[in-house]
């Protein structure tokens, strides 16, 4: 009876580090495949036409906010809007749709009582919560620029619009 010779130790080694760089690799690349994307968008498939802002005064002191309004086109019936990031604040929208067209309007609105103390917590750390909210926020932004959550067939991406134009500040009784 004859016995077979295996191969050297050290090609066993080289086989086998081989195919365990073939698996990883097979593996990353169906798991980078299967996920939802989600990235900045230079090419999308609406064009926004005009794009204001402007700050607004209530009638009641210390009522105060932001209204921003984006006016744009699509010819896809798939495209959907979620969400616009803008001045530190996430809005959530609802977009109305017109014939190929559409308007977005996003408002952001606080009240600040007179009997509001700057800082509630006495044994916070004294970083006011107006600072919190700008280290949270996803995007680092100028005041002209928005982000604009977006979908495609179930798709998402993100789309960053600049030069928004301030309008005057508006003071509403």
């Amino acid at each position: 009876m004859k016995v077979k010779k295996s191969a050297p130790i050290s090609n066993r080694k080289i086989i086998m580090k081989s195919i365990s760089i073939i698996l990883v690799t097979i593996v990353l690349s169906l798991s980078l495949f299967g996920c939802k994307t989600q990235y900045l968008e230079t090419s999308v498939p609406f064009e926004i036409e005009e794009k204001t802002y402007f700050y607004w005064v209530g009638g009641r002191q210390g009522t105060q906010g932001v209204t921003i309004s984006l006016v744009g086109n699509t010819e896809s019936l798939n495209v959907s809007f979620s969400k616009l990031f803008f001045q530190y604040h996430e809005y959530s929208i609802v977009p109305e749709y017109r014939n190929d067209g559409f308007l977005i309007v996003g408002n952001f609105s606080e009240f600040r009582g007179n009997d509001q103390v700057t800082d509630p917590d006495p044994l916070s750390d004294g970083i006011s919560q107006a600072q919190k909210e700008k280290d949270e926020f996803p995007f680092d932004l100028k005041d002209d620029e928005a982000i604009l959550l977006y979908s495609v067939n179930g798709l998402e991406g993100y789309h960053k619009i600049t030069g928004i134009k301030q309008l005057d500040k508006v003071f509403r009784p």
